[in-house]
């Protein structure tokens, strides 16, 4: 059984990488295997997950579980032509609370966050390289009116260098980590499949 796994597994790791020689049919199959087995795993989780925390819980007697299952329901009346407006409500009670949770996450750790990181005393070279960097880039993005002052836009075009430094280090972080990715799927295929090493 090992062995058939073994062997499913390189079979889809030879499919998804001959995409990048062309598209194909072995490709496209792999490729609707995987989103297949994906969905399936999706439905499973969350049927375990109704189980678990509405339908046992009910059958124990927990009747205070029927309304948030009620509510749930509620989203699939979309699908009933008369019922349809009963939708609206758990949608809008998502839409609030979703919309509440990202904003105090948001405000806490991508503003407060950062704005407590760039304040930091001006005793080392870093601490200085990090508060001129924050500011040139600020600079860059300030588009209230066109500024004529030489030092102001001295500063915002060196905030566009570096972003465009920042940007650089992220796309070759990312590029370094799908080829780790990648080294880790032939070391599969060359010794685990083949063994070559």
């Amino acid at each position: 059984m090992e062995t058939l796994g073994t062997w499913v597994a390189a079979l889809g790791t030879l499919g998804l990488m001959s995409f990048a020689i062309k598209e194909n049919p072995f490709y496209r199959f792999v490729e609707h295997v995987y989103v297949g087995i994906g969905a399936a795993h999706s439905v499973v989780l969350g049927w375990e997950s109704l189980k678990t925390t509405a339908i046992t819980p009910i059958g124990n007697g927990d009747l205070k579980k029927i309304i948030p299952l009620v509510v749930g329901l509620m989203l699939y009346t979309r699908f009933i032509k008369g019922a349809m407006w009963m939708s609206r409500y758990p949608l809008a009670m998502l839409v609030g609370i979703g919309t509440g949770l990202t904003i105090k996450g948001t405000i806490g750790a991508q503003i407060i966050d950062q704005v407590k990181a760039t304040m930091v005393p001006l005793t080392s070279i870093d601490n200085i390289v990090i508060v001129f960097g924050v500011l040139s880039v600020l600079m860059f993005f300030y588009f209230t009116r066109k500024n004529t002052n030489k030092v102001f836009n001295a500063s915002s075009k060196i905030g566009r260098y570096i972003m465009m430094i920042a940007f650089g280090a992220l796309f070759g972080n990312a590029v370094m980590g799908r080829m780790s990715l990648m080294i880790g799927r032939v070391q599969f295929l060359l010794g685990e499949w083949l063994g070559l090493i």
